[in-house]
């Protein structure tokens, strides 16, 4: 089953650019070396929303493991990771979440 490893954050005032930019070209590629990590993907909060939201962003990581708590302790242990500081990091909230099923489509 896969388990998602979800990421709201938002870029520090006035970096906007440079957030995305580092985000898209560096952080992505580099968690996905990460073994366990399948893929990735970026959201950006849209205008249509129910209720007021604190983030602007949303990272989606698709973890394929038997062993999650190996690939999150290798995810915690890079030390390598080129942060940037166009990320406020005071504002990053991390969730991470089970299937209970299997995918269904229409």
């Amino acid at each position: 089953m896969t388990t998602l490893y979800m990421v709201r954050s938002n870029p520090v005032d006035g970096r906007e650019f440079e957030f995305n930019r580092w985000y898209e070209e560096v952080h992505v590629p580099e968690v996905l070396q990460i073994e366990g990590f399948e893929s990735a993907q970026r959201f950006e909060l849209t205008s249509a929303q129910v209720q007021e939201q604190n983030h602007q962003y949303l990272a989606i990581y698709a973890i394929n493991s038997e062993d999650v708590e190996g690939t999150l302790n290798n995810l915690r242990k890079m030390r390598s990771f080129n942060m940037s500081d166009s990320i406020d990091m005071q504002s990053v909230q991390i969730s991470i979440f089970s299937a209970l099923g299997e995918e269904k489509s229409a």
